[in-house]
């Protein structure tokens, strides 16, 4: 379980980075695609670790989910309109 802790806190650390230099910059180099293809895994997985019941997996996909869908929302927000 401890292992399983600290994995689910880095994988959920290092989106972080990525969603601060979106918000300071106001410029995105995430692949919109990636990030939709990543937020629909991340429901899918969410949804798979609650028919198994696993707690950590639960959590861990809720948050990667979540802050790969800030990623998207802001790279849309952001992006240059041609």
């Amino acid at each position: 379980m401890i292992i399983g802790t600290i994995g689910l806190i880095l994988i959920a650390l290092s989106w972080l980075p990525q969603i601060i230099e979106i918000l300071k910059t106001k410029k995105s180099g995430l692949n919109p695609k990636f990030a939709l293809i990543y937020v629909l895994g991340s429901i899918a997985l969410i949804i798979h670790a609650i028919e198994i019941k696993d707690t950590i997996f639960i959590i861990l996909n809720s948050t990667a989910g979540l802050m790969s869908f800030l990623g998207l929302y802001y790279t849309l927000k952001y992006r240059k309109k041609s």
